[in-house]
């Protein structure tokens, strides 16, 4: 049985319905169990917005189940991520995590549950990835995805023992040990991301996901031309994200066939470079981290 989606929605009727019906039309979509949870108004203001939303999510359709559960109250969305997604992973061994504001390649969950399936037993990979920014491949490159060490949350997957594994309150200690290894594991931002997050600026689910996945040493699964499109969360609406702007990237193209797994969970340090340009990383001791960290025989 493919792996059970939970969707998380808001205040954005319009997106969710083009979420919803791009997921709909994915060939795994009839044998999925949907769960959708839906955050509570911040003030009365988004009262009528977020009624919305629960009526759109109410007429999902299409797939083998849809469980819909909203707030009463306003949760953030790194709350209601962390909860929705350990409530699934409590009955269910994996799952895929989306947003209201991505809409997916009809192959896109096809693409994780292979993925889910392939490096269930393989604990040097932390997730599975739908989006992927437009990167270069070498020549005669012969898979149809790649690994990298940062994780990506627009459209992704992973595993109850993998989720049980993130530390969701790092110390300050740890963070000031590990500010410059992490900038260079990860890009630039990383550090300052989670520097806002441990000073309240922030509510960042994501940054201690790839924080924990850093400290771990473990690596994401990506697809070389992506299978989810981001556009809508940069319609100037999103709580976190309020312009498109840097990233870049292709989509796999309507009709693809069998999808080339890697054989080894191996990192291509060119790969890497060029996925890990959007985050503006800084290579100064890349090869120190290529040999020692991020190499998985």
């Amino acid at each position: 049985m493919p792996a059970p989606v939970v969707l998380f929605a808001f205040n954005r009727p319009d997106t969710l319905r083009v979420t919803l019906d791009a997921l709909a039309a994915n060939d795994l979509a009839s044998e999925t169990r949907l769960f959708i949870r839906l955050d509570g108004p911040r003030n009365e203001a988004e009262a009528d917005l977020v009624s919305a939303v629960r009526e759109v999510a109410c007429r999902a359709h299409g797939f083998k189940s849809v469980d819909v559960v909203g707030s009463d109250k306003n949760r953030g969305l790194a709350s209601s991520v962390i909860a929705g997604v350990e409530e699934i992973l409590a009955f269910s061994e994996e799952v895929i995590v989306m947003e209201d504001d991505l809409v997916t390649h009809p192959e896109f969950l096809t693409f994780l549950n292979a993925a889910l399936d392939r490096y269930r037993d393989d604990p040097a990979v932390f997730s599975v990835c739908g989006y992927s920014s437009d990167v270069r491949v070498p020549a005669g490159y012969g898979y149809d995805a790649y690994f990298c060490p940062r994780s990506s949350s627009w459209g992704w997957a992973t595993w109850r023992d993998r989720w049980r594994s993130v530390d969701w309150n790092p110390t300050p200690a740890s963070l000031k040990l590990h500010a410059r290894a992490f900038n260079r594991w990860g890009g630039s931002d990383c550090t300052a991301m989670l520097r806002a997050w441990s000073e309240g600026r922030n509510s960042s689910w994501a940054i201690r996901f790839c924080y924990s996945q850093f400290l771990q040493g473990k690596v994401s699964l990506f697809p070389v031309l992506s299978l989810v499109n981001p556009s809508a969360g940069f319609d100037g609406r999103g709580t976190h994200f309020k312009s498109y702007s840097r990233f870049r990237f292709r989509m796999m193209p309507a009709e693809h066939g069998p999808f080339r797994l890697p054989d080894t969970v191996s990192v291509i340090p060119s790969i890497c470079r060029s996925a890990l340009r959007y985050h503006s990383l800084a290579l100064r001791g890349w090869s120190y981290l290529m040999n020692s960290v991020f190499r998985h025989a």
